[in-house]
């Protein structure tokens, strides 16, 4: 995990030294389309079936942001592995991979010619994928994600993002009353460092 993050660190450091030339950075250029790609590390936090039972693994995080005057419209795609670290928590699942498709808006806020801060708030479905022995079973649910990044103008077609999404996941999980919380809500932190590509219009 650590050697992917010093390889994303250093492409951003060597890209941000090879600059050609300081061009102004307008509101419209912020907030025309960019497809985004990120290294993110899942931190699932609380007392819930997840934070207690699995390691989720890092993975890659791919979205899409297009302006619509001063707002963006937000989508996001995130597939992420795990394994089993306590059985006694998960019973005889043996790993599991959480799909996570959501869509938002934000309001972008320019600091300065280069900079941007983008706070975002979104809604989206989670499967969980999980391998019960020899069987396959499937867990749903939804989850309401809260999002801050700050962007750092390389080019005119490509930024430097830094941010974090916190994930509230409500899932639908047959389980006796008493524990059902445990098994139903899961809390979780995504850090993500990443780049976004700006599409030309």
């Amino acid at each position: 995990m650590n050697f992917k993050i010093v390889i994303i660190a250093l492409l951003c450091v060597q890209l941000s030294w090879s600059q050609e030339k300081d061009t102004p950075i307008t509101r419209d250029t912020f907030v025309e389309g960019f497809i985004e790609v990120a290294y993110t590390q899942p931190i699932f936090y609380g007392n819930n079936f997840i934070s207690e039972g699995y390691d989720v693994k890092s993975t890659l995080n791919l979205g899409f942001t297009k302006g619509i005057h001063s707002m963006v419209l937000h989508f996001d795609l995130n597939i992420s592995s795990s394994d089993v670290v306590r059985p006694e928590v998960t019973g005889n699942v043996r790993n599991a991979n959480f799909t996570r498709v959501s869509g938002g808006v934000g309001y972008p806020l320019d600091i300065s010619s280069k900079w941007q801060f983008s706070p975002s708030l979104n809604i989206g479905y989670l499967k969980i994928g999980q391998l019960f022995g020899d069987e396959k079973i499937r867990d749903d649910g939804f989850f309401i994600n809260a999002e801050v990044a700050l962007n750092y103008r390389i080019y005119e077609w490509v930024d430097i993002s830094l941010g974090a999404q916190n994930y509230f996941d409500f899932i639908s999980i047959d389980a006796p009353s008493e524990i059902q919380s445990f098994f139903n809500n899961a809390q979780s932190i995504y850090p993500f460092l990443g780049l976004r590509f700006r599409i030309a219009e």
